[in-house]
C-alpha cells in the first residue's frame, strides 16, 4: 500500500504570478490521484507544530518566517524565495504531513509514501531560507523518525537536479543519516563537490555524486546501481527518505539534464527493490520540477512503481565521471 498526502491546501502558498514554483505544481500532481486506486491510501494533511520545525530550525529562523506571512503582500526572504500571507501554515502543513507518512511507514500502516508537497525544503539552513525553500521538510522527518519512531538510521536519497545544501548542512557531522544527492554541477546553490564527504567523525556519510549537464536516464542509472546499491546494503537504514525533484528532466525549464519519466521511474524501481533487501519502508517528498506535465507524469510513473509496477528497460550506461565518483566514494565504501 501507498500512502499519498495530496491535497489543495498546498497552493495556498502564494510565490506570485511569474515564480516558477507556483500552486500550479501541486494543482497538477493532484489530478494524479482524482480516481479512487486499490493500491493508494489517501493521507489527510496534518499541521506540524514549532516544536517539531526546531527539531531541525532555529527558534528565530521559525519566528523570522512566521513574521514574513504577512497579509497582502509577498515578503523576499532570499532573492528567490518569497513569503505570502498563508506561507508559514502550509509550511508547517508540508513538514507534518511529511511526518505522518513517516510514523505510517515505520509503524508499517504503509510500504511505501508519497507527499506532495510545497514549499519544498532541500535549500533551507538551521537559520535561512532560501532557494523557494522555509523548512526544510525531509531534515525534520528524518529527526523526527530517529528521535521519537525508533528510527536507529536514515538514508536520505536526492535526485533533485540542485543540490540540498540544506540538508547536507543538517547532517554533515552525523553518522546516523546518511546524505546521497545527484545532481548537476557547478549549478545552483554551488556546493556539493565530490569532496564534501562529511565532517571529521562522519567521513563517508555525504555522499555527493556531482554531474554535468545532460545526463540521460541510463547514465543516472548507472551511478545509481554503482554507487547507491552497495551503500544501502553496507549502511543498512532503517528509513529511507528521498527529496524528490523532477527537475532533471529534459522538458524542465531550470535544470539542464535529460531525463525522462521513464527514468525517474527507473530509479524509483531501483530504490524500491534495494529498500525491500535491508527491509527499509521509504518515503519521497517533493522538492523542484518545474514543467507540470513533465512533473505531473514523472509522479504518476514514480507512483505506479510504488505500487509494484515494473521497472521500465533503460539500459545502463557509464559516463565520463562514473569512474572518478565510484573511485571517490570507494575510500570510504566498498563499491
Amino acid at each position: 500500500m501507498v500512502g499519498i498526502v495530496s491535497d489543495p491546501l498546498f497552493m495556498n502558498h502564494d510565490t506570485g504570478g511569474y515564480h516558477p514554483e507556483a500552486p500550479m505544481r501541486v494543482h497538477s500532481i493532484h489530478t494524479v490521484f482524482a480516481g479512487k486506486d486499490p493500491g493508494i491510501r489517501m493521507v489527510e494533511p496534518v499541521r506540524a507544530d514549532s516544536d517539531e520545525i526546531a527539531l531541525n530550525h532555529d527558534r528565530s529562523h521559525i519566528e523570522r518566517v512566521r513574521r514574513a506571512s504577512v497579509p497582502g503582500r509577498l515578503v523576499g526572504l532570499d532573492p528567490d524565495t518569497v513569503s505570502s500571507e498563508d506561507s508559514f501554515e502550509t509550511a508547517l502543513y508540508a513538514v507534518g504531513s511529511l511526518i505522518r507518512l513517516v510514523q505510517m511507514a515505520v509503524a508499517g500502516e504503509i510500504e511505501s509514501g508519497f507527499a506532495s508537497l510545497r514549499p519544498p525544503g532541500h535549500h533551507a539552513t538551521a537559520s535561512e531560507a532560501m532557494g523557494f525553500c522555509l523548512f526544510n521538510n525531509v531534515a525534520i522527518a528524518a529527526k523526527k523518525a530517529i528521535a521519537c519512531l525508533g528510527v536507529e538510521k536514515v538514508m536520505i536519497i536526492d535526485f533533485d537536479v540542485h543540490h540540498g545544501n540544506g540538508t547536507q548542512d543538517s547532517f554533515y557531522d552525523s553518522r546516523r543519516v546518511l546524505y546521497f544527492s545527484s545532481h548537476q554541477y557547478p549549478f545552483y546553490p554551488g556546493t556539493g563537490r565530490l569532496q564534501e564527504a562529511g565532517g571529521r567523525k562522519a567521513q563517508g556519510y555525504t555522499v555527493n555524486c556531482p554531474l554535468r549537464s545532460g545526463k540521460t536516464d541510463g547514465e543516472m542509472l548507472a551511478l545509481y546501481r554503482s554507487v547507491l546499491v552497495p551503500i544501502i546494503h553496507a549502511f543498512r537504514p532503517g528509513l529511507i527518505l528521498v527529496s524528490a525533484g523532477f527537475d532533471a528532466h529534459a522538458m524542465d525549464p531550470i535544470g539542464g539534464m535529460q531525463l525522462t519519466s521513464a527514468g525517474f521511474a527507473a530509479l524509483a524501481a531501483l530504490i524500491r527493490d534495494e529498500a525491500r533487501d535491508v527491509q527499509s519502508p521509504v518515503v519521497y517528498a517533493l522538492e523542484g520540477g518545474y514543467n507540470l506535465d513533465a512533473l505531473r507524469d514523472s509522479v504518476r510513473a514514480v507512483t505506479d512503481v510504488l505500487k509494484g509496477g515494473e521497472a521500465p528497460g533503460i539500459q545502463e550506461k557509464p559516463f565520463a565521471e562514473l569512474d572518478g565518483i565510484i573511485a571517490a566514494h570507494a575510500r570510504f565504501w566498498t563499491l
